[in-house]
């Protein structure tokens, strides 16, 4: 397990698939810039899981607070973490992105790697919740089990159709 952490685009095809099984799946396509994820945030039963970063300044139980100098800057949204493959998955890149946002980026990578154990730690949690249906929390969260499933599905089609593609040259 890397104790480093990174922020992801994920492929919005694969997105779009997930919600079709699971309205919680989060959107990530917003006007301004686009829903990232940070991952890995835990690695279970062979699946590497990424969460949503948000604008979200308010505590939840299913969430981590990111601060810069002591004040909330955004969060991670553990609820709303997906399952995903190197396939679907894109790094951030900072530069790319105008620099004011470049320094918001680079504050909250700071310090959720600074807090990496307490980010491997919440999703643990979460992941727990999400999988209890008996937990007064489960309806907050994804359907974590299915989105494994449906996750599966999603790589073996796609690498069925680059097969087939590669076979065709």
């Amino acid at each position: 397990m890397s104790t480093k952490l990174k922020f992801y685009d994920i492929d919005i095809n694969y997105i779009k698939y997930l919600k079709q099984f699971d309205k919680q799946v989060p959107n990530i396509q917003y006007s301004t810039f686009n829903k990232f994820f940070c991952g890995i945030v835990l690695s279970i039963n062979n699946f590497n899981y990424f969460a949503p970063v948000t604008s979200l300044k308010t505590k939840q139980k299913t969430n981590f607070i990111i601060y810069d100098k002591n004040r909330p800057i955004s969060s991670i949204r553990f609820s709303f973490m997906i399952p995903a493959y190197p396939e679907v998955l894109t790094l951030k890149d900072f530069s790319k992105e105008p620099p004011t946002y470049q320094d918001l980026l680079n504050a909250e990578i700071k310090y959720c790697n600074q807090k990496f154990n307490d980010v491997y730690q919440k999703a643990n949690q979460v992941y727990k919740i999400g999988t209890n249906s008996n937990h007064p929390l489960n309806y907050t969260c994804c359907n974590f089990n299915l989105l494994e499933e449906k996750s599966i599905e999603y790589i073996s089609e796609l690498t069925k159709k680059q097969i087939a593609i590669t076979n065709e040259d």
